[in-house]
């Protein structure tokens, strides 16, 4: 790696890097190894270091390959890509106190499905209420249209014009 390091993105000299030395890091290694080679100050590569590692697992030409270790993708086998999780052991699944208290299904269903027969309870009391607006509503439309019938609309101009002839 020479002077056309300088010019390289971090990421292309870590991928670089890791296809020379032919087996799984770990990032603090990779870190170290391409902020020399980039020649960063120490200081720098403080603020830089964060920003690094996220666009570095991000990037996708990486792949993590257990204890703490990183390769390239193009190099490891399918069964390491395929993994539907890590390689964590469920550290409850022994623990007898989990066991107790474990939340068992057909009681959170029964509680589930009370909780639905009450929703219903309450929409139907919802509908009769409903029921009772909309027949308000209509009485009090049918009640304004006998009263506005009942007026007799007088125009102010037409109202001064009889007075007019009445003083005659």
């Amino acid at each position: 790696m020479g002077s056309k390091d300088k010019e390289k993105s971090l990421l292309e000299i870590a991928i670089e890097l890791l296809d020379m030395k032919k087996k799984p890091q770990k990032i603090t290694a990779i870190l170290k190894e391409v902020m020399e080679i980039k020649g960063v100050k120490a200081s720098v590569m403080k603020e830089l270091a964060p920003q690094f590692v996220l666009d570095f697992m991000q990037s996708g030409y990486f792949v993590y390959c257990g204890d703490e270790c990183w390769d390239l993708k193009d190099r490891q086998p399918t069964a390491v890509l395929d993994k539907e999780s890590g390689d964590y052991d469920d550290i409850y699944e022994d623990d007898e106190d989990v066991k107790k208290n474990e939340l068992k299904d057909d009681i959170f269903i029964d509680d589930n499905i009370d909780r639905i027969q009450d929703s219903d309870d309450d929409d139907e009391e919802t509908e009769e209420e409903d029921e009772i607006d909309d027949d308000l509503a209509k009485a009090f439309d049918d009640f304004d249209d006998e009263y506005n019938a009942g007026l007799v609309l007088v125009d102010e101009n037409q109202e001064e014009e009889n007075d007019d002839e009445e003083d005659d």
